[in-house]
């Protein structure tokens, strides 16, 4: 069974937290923070087992047991590669790969062999993509499965299987990295860019060639430019044609684009790096496709219109590499056209539209078929779904229907006329595996147990690599074969006595989920963990203790769901074992509930949400064992936005909100994300109504602000502004700020201070004086108090 994948990503926007989606097993382990014993006590031992510290949370070997990222077939299908943690340093990866028919594992490269230095490119790479490890963190395939790239401290290596590593650029020399590295169709080639440019390197030939020459200051070729890799999820920006005749590349001009000094504070001292940072309303980069014929290096410009109007958003390829496929997103998100470009030419012509009245979502399910047919992704209907169009996309026929969503197409199997795809028909707590015929559209459930599952199909073989994670199993790796059956374990990450788990699992504090209802009748989904005895102490004593909500709240990420994670391994969990009841719920405008779910919030954000999370937030005060007068609430990015806004537009409700890297200006964030769902600042109040700084006045409740110093994402200045403004308004506040951090806090040291800040921050805001773990009674602290 022939199988054509490629492996889904989490949606555009600025959350941190991303699922275990297909070809991925992420870290369950958010981080946490010390905990009391399950009385509130503060014993570090007891009948429950050791209290969960911050040290032990982020430490080795990881409390969610063995993981694996970036796992792949090999193309032959008789090999899984994988990045894999080191024992001693669960954030450093080396690549290893599992030989099926032998059923053994062994090391590919050791990343202890290279050099741990790494460039401002690279950094920034990984950041836009969230990648939280270090040493290798990417490779790929040649066509016939024999050789493996990778990159690694600026340069690019190739490696026969069974050989040794071979570095084929040199970056001390060229004092440029190269980035972006992969292999041509063919396998002959290896294509990066490096210095703005785009290069092909002969590897028979042992020759490096320039596609581009010009490239330089603001000017650069085969580049994703920043919104493109942050909010639209491309990141890359040259694409090669089937047998590699034709490579497709961008050329980015930043000109216009405003330069910013960005300060990196460090602890060494202060770098002053220049970026180019579009704000929401002004000027983006203006990206154009080329195509260049590599036998005659002829050059074609495809005209796409005004850049200054569009969003160049994927490019795929015919089968024969006879057109390009361009998605072209217009500036305002509502209109997505599916183009078709000559590759000699340059000529474009239009194959069909998709249009919003609000916000269109890109997806990454375009697949054409060996006989000219393409697989498309449309919400058109207000939940995506597959459709099979013709040659021309001019008459397009659904696969899949419903009230529910489709995430991510995972494979199509040609021969057997099948298409391999994740959803959330069960609910949007599961995200399951399925399958629908070409001809038929009958959907078929390939997992069912409640959970997260992924998948990722082999080209060849017809096995399928399935992940899985539930509330009450960490992530796991195995491979299926076509019927389903199991081949055999690649992580069963059994929660026996050798896990690393295995010591805190007698004092787990296991989620419940629950359902409440919007004002519009919406089902909000909430997940809530109350400490032990605490319903019993509140009958017998009349006993109450201290909530925190933790939200996002925002269109890019969804947190309630069956799946292993911070409510088991990490800060939520040790919250409640701190003696605090803990509450997520995912409020309105946020995704896989349909597209008026997830617009709920268009053109202003900071109204229903606060409404929904005030909902909760009743919801626990009703509950007789909670303290209503001492409840917190915290965020980060998005969330940190969320934080303040609910102890401006809903005050008195939250005692203490810590507010992670928020938002406080939309003005200050970029242009793809924020006027997605705000819209041109120029029009309308929506940046304006949607500003913390509006009802900033009304603040109730301590807050404390944490922000990273060289956060290139949401600048700092977010912060500086709302700073000096609440010391204009003379409020008290709390705030942490940590050199040389970005927006992703990747720094295992500063992760345990952060963490460790919070905590303190929520034990001397909701606790009354002199207790130390469940209260009574108490006035709710108002803002300026202690």
């Amino acid at each position: 069974m022939g199988m054509v994948g490629r492996a889904s990503r989490g949606g555009a926007g600025m959350g941190l937290w991303r699922r275990a989606l297909a070809g991925t097993i992420l870290a369950g382990s958010l981080m946490a923070m010390p905990a009391l014993a399950a009385d509130g006590t503060g014993a570090s031992q007891g009948p429950a087992g050791p209290a969960l510290t911050v040290e032990r949370m982020l430490g080795s070997p990881s409390l969610t047991g063995p993981r694996a990222r970036g796992v792949k077939f090999s193309p032959d299908g008789t090999l899984v590669t994988y990045l894999k943690a080191k024992a001693d340093d669960a954030n450093k990866t080396d690549l290893w790969a599992y030989d099926l028919k032998a059923g053994t594992d062994r090391l590919l490269v050791d990343s202890n062999q290279f050099s741990a230095k790494e460039s401002e490119e690279e950094r920034g790479r990984r950041e836009r993509q969230r990648i939280r490890d270090t040493g290798i963190v990417d490779y790929g395939w040649d066509d016939e499965g024999r050789t493996l790239l990778f990159p690694m401290a600026g340069d690019v290596f190739v490696m026969p299987l069974g050989g040794s590593p071979k570095r084929i650029t040199d970056s001390a020399t060229t004092k440029d990295a190269a980035i972006d590295a992969r292999f041509a169709p063919g396998g002959t080639l290896v294509s990066y860019v490096r210095g703005n440019n785009l290069y092909a390197y002969d590897l028979a030939k042992g020759q490096e060639r320039a596609l581009t020459q010009d490239g330089a200051g603001t000017l650069s070729y085969g580049t994703a430019e920043f919104v493109a890799q942050e909010e639209l999820k491309r990141n890359t920006g040259y694409w090669w044609s089937p047998g590699a005749r034709y490579v497709a590349f961008t050329r980015v001009d930043e000109s216009n684009v405003p330069l910013v000094s960005r300060y990196d504070y460090g602890a060494e001292g202060v770098t002053v790096v220049p970026q180019r940072y579009p704000f929401a309303g002004g000027p983006n980069a203006k990206v154009t496709l080329q195509v260049m014929d590599m036998a005659t290096g002829a050059v074609a410009k495809v005209n796409l219109g005004d850049p200054a109007g569009y969003y160049l958003a994927r490019v795929d390829w015919r089968r024969d590499s006879s057109e390009v496929l361009v998605q072209r997103l217009s500036r305002d998100q509502k209109r997505l056209d599916l183009l078709a470009v000559n590759p000699a030419t340059g000529a474009v012509r239009t194959l069909l539209t998709e249009q919003s009245k609000t916000f269109l979502n890109l997806h990454e399910d375009l697949r054409v078929l060996a006989n000219g047919k393409i697989l498309w992704a449309s919400e058109r209907t207000g939940f995506k779904h597959l459709y099979l169009c013709d040659h021309e996309a001019a008459n397009c026929r659904a696969l899949t229907k419903g009230d529910w969503m489709v995430d991510a197409v995972v494979g199509v199997d040609e021969a057997g006329g099948r298409v391999f795809f994740t959803g959330f028909r069960e609910g949007p707590l599961d995200h399951h595996v399925y399958s629908v015929g070409l001809a038929k559209g009958d959907v078929k459930a390939l997992t069912t147990e409640d959970g997260w599952h992924g998948a990722v199909m082999a080209a060849k073989g017809g096995n399928w690599l399935h992940s899985y994670s539930g509330p009450h199993q960490p992530p796991q790796l195995s491979v299926e074969d076509a019927k389903g059956n199991r081949v055999t374990w690649l992580i069963e990450n059994k929660l026996d006595e050798a896990h690393p788990f295995a010591p805190y699992l007698a004092g787990e504090i296991e989620p419940e989920f629950g359902v409440l209802k919007a004002d519009d009748g919406s089902d909000l989904h909430y997940m809530m963990l109350v400490p032990p005895g605490a319903r019993e102490a509140a009958k017998t004593s009349g006993k109450k203790y201290p909530a925190i909500v933790n939200a996002y709240g925002g269109p890019a990420a969804a947190l309630v769901s069956h799946a292993w994670g911070d409510a088991q391994s990490g800060f939520a969990q040790v919250l409640a074992r701190n003696g605090y009841v803990v509450m997520v719920l995912d409020n309105r405008g946020t995704p896989h509930r349909g597209q008026a779910f997830l617009s709920a919030t268009y053109h202003h954000f900071g109204s229903v949400e606060v409404a929904d999370q005030v909902k909760g937030a009743n919801f626990l005060k009703s509950l007789p064992f909670v303290d209503g007068q001492h409840l917190g609430f915290y965020g980060h990015s998005h969330g940190g936005f969320m934080t303040i806004i609910m102890l401006t537009r809903a005050p008195g409700v939250f005692a203490a909100g810590a507010a992670g890297a928020p938002v406080t200006d939309w003005r200050l964030y970029d242009t793809a994300y924020t006027e997605r769902y705000l819209g041109d600042p120029k029009d309308g109040t929506a940046y304006e109504d949607s500003s913390v700084f509006k009802d900033l006045k009304n603040i109730q409740g301590r807050l404390l602000v944490i922000h990273g110093m060289a956060d290139d994402n949401v600048f700092f200045d977010n912060t500086t502004k709302l700073l000096r403004a609440l010391q204009q308004q003379g409020t008290r506040f709390d705030l942490m700020t940590y050199p040389g951090q970005r927006h992703g806090f990747y720094d295992t040291y500063a992760n345990i201070h952060r963490y460790n800040t919070m905590l303190d921050f929520f034990d001397r805001t909701l606790r009354p004086a002199g207790s130390a773990s469940a209260v009574t009674a108490g006035g709710a602290p108002q803002a300026g108090t202690p």
